[in-house]
């Protein structure tokens, strides 16, 4: 019997088999696509996701293929945010198109040991107290198979999602913007963004050639997403804002999409769990879908790999509800706002979308905002324990080490395992199995504030902060520490 069956080799579904992969799970990933999809819905990664990756020591293979962009936009305000305030190892969006992405995720799973089975699909399931079958189409035959767990990372229109019986509530399609992916015989020097009474206009380069177009028509904004997209209406768009056409030519794929939006009622019924887009759908503002997908992965697999094994505290599980829910309820919350800013017409609707641009001029208010869409902020599910470190449940993000071989924690973390940072160097001995634990020394100048005086730290194989403590009695922050590592492993 397989450990776990993931449906669906998008981003999210190829990470969370190799998370599990990475604590010794058997995992097979079924694909209804017979050949990778060549398309790039996604052609953002945010630095959250690069940090994700830095922990398993993967960054570097994304970043030679992508383009670094400094900065990113929040709807249509003309105030850019500065990435370069988010303190974090890689301060930037890298503009890399999907399909490039999926590429390098399918081997690096593959690498680890997990098996992807594509022109298959799971089309039923039926729970059992100890395992679910999961009847898989392939061509026109149909098997099953059985699983401890089946997680769905098969899109909206999940059909794992559906067989669980787990609902999608939400609001249906009432405006529609555009994309196209085309090549340009006037390229900007850069990624651009423009705005006006006529919409919004977006272009950044994704690679080989190609630039990535996109934007809401006030004219068409009402169009239903099956109504085609034509390169003139693209062109007209672009002179309507820009002044100029650009030299748009050779489309590389034209599509409308929506502003649907809804979230699992769940993302857990009974041994069956969805991540990614089977569990949320939005705008697509900013470029978080993709990433927020990715972070519901990496949460989700180590808890499932202890569950599976017999490691996991009362309730570990139970948190990837609580824990992921909020921080799609957030994206949710911030796409809509975008959208509206992006669907301005009228003298009030502009006059807002001007109030943000001065908004965000202010620095920490474009600092805050670069966090939340760069994906480092994400809400609390929580309010902490009483008198924990104000550290505690935020995500760990460019703290600079004084420590050779490890200038950041990136390279302590690619095991996967929770990691005790003892940043006192007096030695602060937590005896648990499973727990890294090593001497470090922060880099001061390059710390916030926030982690002067910290002399131990709790990090979670999600790159969280389970604990944090100023104690500067070692034997005391030994028992806190093995108190906190409880809560994540037994």
């Amino acid at each position: 019997m397989l450990d776990v069956l993931v449906a669906g080799a998008g981003p999210v579904g190829l990470w969370l088999a190799a998370e599990l992969r990475l604590h010794g799970v058997e995992v097979a990933v079924v694909e209804r696509r017979a050949a990778p999809d060549g398309r790039s819905r996604a052609v953002g990664m945010q630095a959250g996701t690069l940090d994700t990756f830095a922990t398993r020591g993967l960054a570097e293979r994304f970043i030679e293929r992508g383009t670094p962009v400094p900065t990113g936009h929040f709807g249509a305000a003309t105030t850019r945010l500065d990435f370069a305030t988010l303190g974090a190892a890689h301060p930037f969006m890298l503009a890399l198109g999907q399909s490039v992405t999926e590429q390098l995720l399918e081997q690096h799973a593959v690498a680890v040991g997990a098996e992807v089975l594509r022109g298959q699909e799971v089309v039923s399931l039926t729970q059992g107290p100890d395992a679910v079958e999961a009847v898989v189409r392939a061509g026109g035959t149909h098997r099953t198979v059985r699983a401890r767990w089946v997680v769905g990372c098969d899109g909206t229109r999940s059909a794992v999602r559906q067989a669980a019986g787990i609902g999608f509530p939400g609001q249906g399609t009432t405006l529609t913007g555009w994309l196209a992916d085309v090549e340009l015989d006037d390229p900007p020097t850069g990624p651009l963004a423009a705005t006006g009474p006529a919409g919004s206009f977006l272009v950044a380069p994704i690679g080989d050639g190609v630039h990535r177009l996109a934007g809401l028509s006030t004219a068409t904004m009402h169009h239903g997403t099956g109504e085609p997209l034509t390169l003139d209406e693209v062109r007209e768009q672009a002179r309507a804002l820009l002044g100029r056409d650009l030299g748009i030519r050779d489309p590389h794929w034209l599509s409308r999409y929506g502003n649907a939006t809804r979230q699992a009622a769940r993302y857990r019924a009974g041994r069956v769990l969805v991540a990614g887009d089977a569990a949320h759908m939005f705008f697509p503002a900013g470029g978080q879908g993709m990433n927020l997908g990715i972070q519901d992965a990496t949460n989700l697999g180590w808890k499932l790999a202890a569950t599976l094994q017999g490691r996991a505290p009362d309730g570990l599980l139970d948190s990837y509800d609580t824990e992921r829910r909020p921080a799609a309820r957030a994206v949710i919350d911030n796409t809509r706002a975008q959208l509206a800013l992006f669907a301005a017409a009228s003298p009030e609707q502009l006059a807002l979308r001007d109030v943000w641009s001065e908004a965000l001029a202010e620095p920490e208010t474009n600092r805050r905002w670069a966090r939340r869409i760069a994906g480092f902020d994400d809400p609390l599910p929580a309010d902490p324990a009483p008198g924990s470190h104000p550290l505690t449940g935020t995500r760990l993000a460019g703290l600079a080490l004084d420590t050779p071989g490890a200038p950041t924690a990136h390279p302590l973390m690619h095991h996967g395992r929770p990691l005790l940072l003892d940043l006192a160097g007096t030695r602060t001995p937590c005896p648990a199995d499973g727990l890294e634990q090593r001497t470090a020394t922060v880099n001061t100048t390059a710390a916030a504030p926030i982690w002067r005086d910290v002399t131990a730290v709790l990090i979670r194989p999600d790159a969280r902060i389970a604990w944090a403590t100023t104690d500067p009695d070692p034997r005391r922050r030994a028992a806190d520490c093995l108190t906190a590592l409880r809560t994540l492993h037994r």
